[in-house]
């Protein structure tokens, strides 16, 4: 079966190769991403790889990380905070928003 890269700027199709897993998607499944784009998420770039033009940035209010708001590549890596602010995961789990128990 041909396997697709579902990032959409890539589409790389193959039916070898080794494939990375991305981010949860609705279905309870993890996005299928080539090799490529499954090292970007897995070093958490892929938005700054792929989506670095793209609306919807914002600074993390402690360390001014650039955010993804809105992203799904993006959505476990920050959390919204109750002032309207958004606060990178790192930030989050030091101020203790976050416990250190959850991945």
């Amino acid at each position: 079966a041909i396997k697709v890269c579902m990032n959409a700027l890539c589409g790389a199709a193959s039916t070898s190769g080794e494939w990375k897993k991305g981010w949860p998607m609705r279905s309870g499944d993890l996005a299928s991403l080539c090799d490529k784009c499954g090292c970007a998420y897995e070093q958490s770039i892929f938005c700054e790889v792929f989506h670095a033009k793209e609306s919807g940035w914002r600074e993390c209010n402690s360390c001014d990380k650039r955010l993804h708001c809105g992203c799904i590549a993006s959505r476990f890596m920050m959390e919204l905070l109750e002032n309207g602010g958004v606060t990178c995961i790192s930030c989050a789990k030091k101020s203790g928003l976050i416990s250190m128990n959850v991945s």
